[in-house]
């Protein structure tokens, strides 16, 4: 399974847990978070994020034409929060 960086790389107007544009945490293979010293991740967004997370670390196994592939920004929950860019390392 590939691993994954993924980067807040905008916020649109708020964020209640605090995330700056550049935090980063990695999806490693076999299948941890990896959170850096000092930093956090936030439960929400988080949990929006983990079924295409799933699919991106298998993306080798999907259809060519499927959408998983050309989508590498997601947004948290909150419709004003936080964009995540999701990187296959």
């Amino acid at each position: 399974m590939r691993e994954l960086k993924v980067e807040v790389c905008g916020i649109k107007e708020r964020c209640g847990a605090k995330h700056k544009v550049g935090d980063v945490f990695f999806i490693r293979g076999e299948g941890t978070l990896e959170v850096p010293d000092g930093k956090k991740v936030c439960l929400y967004a988080l949990n929006s994020l983990i079924p295409f997370l799933t699919a991106k670390q298998r993306e080798d196994e999907l259809p060519h034409d499927d959408w998983i592939a050309e989508t590498d920004v997601l947004c948290c929950p909150d419709p004003k929060g936080v964009e995540f860019k999701i990187t296959a390392l």
